[in-house]
């Protein structure tokens, strides 16, 4: 049976691997049907479709993954096969980055600059960084600066400063994708329910505002993909799987795992 994974990340947004590495590591890895899902971008779709040929027993299904809001909580949606060329789907993927940028920014000026010697959101401003090292700006900014020793220290430091990105909710999200033909599945469910299931009631929202399946095979969702794939077969759902793979960037997230073959799956309308 062939080997899927249908979420991994690129530099081009917060992984360390270009197409040509990524390419490598899936020949490697055996995994023979993929995505590439970058965080709210497309840079590196028509970059891999041009690396591929026929040799390289390669299957690839064009992805992205939007962000969105629900209930005050920052939720995920992978969405396949849409047109690349679509101009709502490229003004959401704008404005969502823009609104994180923003975000960052006013976390550098209003509270780190405040908080930290040496930091000012003029130097924030003038400071680039290798896209392949993973992550993104302010994060490698206050980790270069020798004040957040990691992401997590990071991300701690900018919920403690209240700071919360602008986003769309899934009903735009969701209606956006759509309308740019693409597929929309819910990715890692279990996100915010560690070590268990997110509860019957909020997945009918999911279904209720339109999504075409589930990211039931990920590694938030350990222990708990038989749930999530009884909800899919219930409701007419397409069964999706990906690890989650950031390349270097979070080393535990690793290509290819959880293992998934097609047959444990159902995204045949992704394969038209």
């Amino acid at each position: 049976m062939k080997k899927v994974d249908m979420h991994m990340h690129t530099c081009a947004s917060d992984g360390t691997w270009d197409v040509t590495e990524l390419k490598e590591e899936l020949i490697k890895n055996k995994v023979n049907i993929f995505s590439i899902t970058d965080h709210d971008c497309v840079d590196n779709i028509k970059n891999m479709q041009e690396i591929i040929n026929s040799k390289d027993n390669l299957l690839f299904i064009p992805g992205t993954e939007l962000t969105a809001e629900y209930q005050g909580r920052e939720y995920h949606l992978t969405v396949y096969n849409y047109d690349i060329k679509n101009r709502q789907l490229a003004d959401l993927i704008n404005w969502t980055n823009e609104s994180k940028l923003n975000a960052n920014k006013e976390y550098i000026r209003t509270y780190a600059s405040n908080k930290y010697k040496d930091i000012s959101v003029e130097d924030y401003e003038k400071y680039d960084y290798d896209r392949k090292r993973g992550g993104w700006k302010s994060a490698n900014y206050m980790i270069d600066k020798g004040i957040h020793k990691d992401v997590l220290t990071h991300l701690a430091d900018f919920g403690k400063a209240g700071m919360k990105s602008k986003l769309k909710n899934p009903e735009e999200v969701i209606r956006t994708a759509k309308q740019s033909g693409g597929k929309v599945f819910l990715a890692h469910p279990s996100y915010h329910y560690k070590n268990s299931h997110m509860p019957e009631e909020e997945l009918r929202y999911w279904l209720s505002v339109g999504i075409d399946g589930i990211e039931c095979f990920s590694p938030y969702n350990r222990g708990h993909e038989q749930y999530y794939i009884d909800f899919c077969k219930k409701n007419n759902l397409m069964i999706s799987g990906g690890s989650d793979c950031h390349g270097m960037f979070i080393p535990s997230r690793k290509l290819g795992v959880p293992e998934v073959e097609l047959g444990d799956l159902n995204i045949k309308d992704l394969l038209v």
